[in-house]
């Protein structure tokens, strides 16, 4: 089995390097902390209240994704910002294409060692949301449900920082800029969605009246797909306070026949297709213009 040069070579590289464990062990200690902090905040509740609610264990599980989510919004575009751009920096990246190896295979070879490092992530983090499983309420395969939209989004968001980091030259300017792209995904597409919807009903979007078209927008927005993937699972009430308003009045709507999350997904792929189609054109590009400049 042939393995792509880049992706064999970071690896090794990560393999052997303190970062990565140390970045793994970060990751792993704010989420333990976190799952621990509101488990014994519940316990607390028990003991005052002498009353069990289950519920309140299922919003420790929402808790913990939640936070696991942001992390991995923080961390991806810094794995990915600075990767094609730090070799054009080095000037290995002209090296690179003189060889059999081609701008493709720099590209697919960059991201898949970006998603290497969160996967591994994602999957040191099933022991502290299997805390969950000891009071019941989620299954393991929606434990896989969540994995799998935690990749969709990796992959989104590595796109977005392997396009800054071919498009632009210095290794800060195009990690800044990819931190800016997930921003504006993120929270950019909801603040349009409740503006187009209009303030008066901010708080009450689940009747029947104002726009449609600005909810199609939040079909790229990861941290949507997240909570419609949450509620599935535990309920609108466990969801985050701020997107279920949203939500809500997309299932009122039932736009898309009901398949939110699956267009959702389908939508986000094919963006970070057309994100890594213009990273390869742009790598496959500056050395086009480098020989026009030259007059070759």
């Amino acid at each position: 089995m042939k393995v792509n040069p880049i992706y064999h070579q970071e690896s090794k590289a990560s393999a052997r390097s303190f970062k990565l464990p140390l970045i793994v062990l970060l990751f792993n200690c704010v989420l333990a902390a976190v799952a621990l902090l509101d488990m014994y905040s519940m316990i607390s509740q028990v003991r005052l209240t002498a009353e069990i609610q289950y519920s309140s264990f299922l919003g420790l599980y929402v808790f913990v994704a939640a936070v696991e989510f942001v992390l991995l919004l923080f961390i991806i575009p810094g794995l990915t910002g600075g990767s094609i751009s730090g070799e054009r920096e080095r000037q290995t990246l002209d090296l690179m294409l003189t060889t059999r190896m081609t701008a493709a295979g720099i590209v697919f070879g960059k991201l898949a060692a970006g998603l290497s490092t969160v996967f591994l992530l994602i999957v040191s983090s099933l022991p502290v949301l299997s805390l969950v499983f000891i009071y019941g309420g989620v299954t393991m395969p929606d434990v896989g449900l969540l994995f799998f939209c935690y990749l969709v989004t990796a992959v989104l968001v590595g796109s977005v920082g392997i396009f800054c980091s071919a498009a632009l030259k210095r290794s800060t300017v195009a990690t800044a800029a990819a931190y800016a792209a997930v921003l504006v995904l993120v929270a950019g597409t909801i603040v349009v969605s409740y503006l187009a919807e209009g303030f008066d009903e901010m708080t009450a979007l689940s009747g029947s009246g104002g726009a449609v078209w600005p909810l199609y927008l939040l079909l790229c927005n990861p941290a949507v797909m997240f909570q419609s993937v949450l509620i599935r699972q535990v309920g609108s009430e466990e969801g985050l306070a701020v997107l279920t308003p949203l939500i809500m009045r997309i299932r009122d709507l039932e736009l898309l026949g009901g398949h939110w999350w699956g267009c959702s997904v389908l939508a986000q792929i094919a963006m970070s297709g057309a994100l890594l189609w213009a990273a390869v054109r742009q790598v496959t590009s500056r050395p086009r213009r480098k020989k026009k400049a030259a007059g070759l």
